[in-house]
């Protein structure tokens, strides 16, 4: 991993992590279960995971941009679980600041059921995120002329 990527993994966890603690704020009816979810038969691991009161529980996965290689992420995790748990409801969540088009063609198309949750712009702030406007507006301040 170069140090891009690595730097983009820390914002994406620092992105998760006040997401996780914001949680019922964001998702009221969700409890957070775990942050960095295991499987037992992988090494791999879901950035998040909730459950709600109907007890579907989702595996979430953030990024700053979510493409194409979020969807064999996400649904690679689902799969893990449901087979861990016995194939109890579980559902996939991508929560990203902006989706490239073919992520929801592709979850709509072929019917993937993926939740896709656009995170608001406020939230980049929690990661140190740059590239977009985080909706502050400031007010103008106008010059006054010095008198002479």
């Amino acid at each position: 991993m170069n140090l891009v990527e690595e730097n983009a993994d820390a914002r994406e966890l620092a992105v998760r992590d006040y997401f996780a603690r914001h949680l019922a704020r964001m998702r009221p009816l969700e409890q957070l279960a775990k942050r960095e979810q295991g499987y037992v038969a992988s090494r791999l691991r879901a950035d998040m995971r909730t459950v709600d009161m109907q007890e579907t529980i989702r595996e979430w996965e953030f990024k700053l941009h979510a493409d194409y290689s979020v969807l064999g992420q996400i649904l690679t995790y689902v799969a893990l679980a449901r087979k861990e748990l016995d194939f109890r409801v579980v559902r996939g969540v991508v929560a990203a600041f902006t989706f490239s088009d073919e992520v929801a063609l592709a979850n709509e198309v072929m019917n993937l059921n993926i939740e896709l949750v656009t995170l608001p712009e406020w939230m980049r702030g929690a990661g140190k995120v740059t590239g977009h406007s985080t909706g502050v507006s400031l007010p103008r301040i106008p010059q006054i002329a010095q008198p002479e």
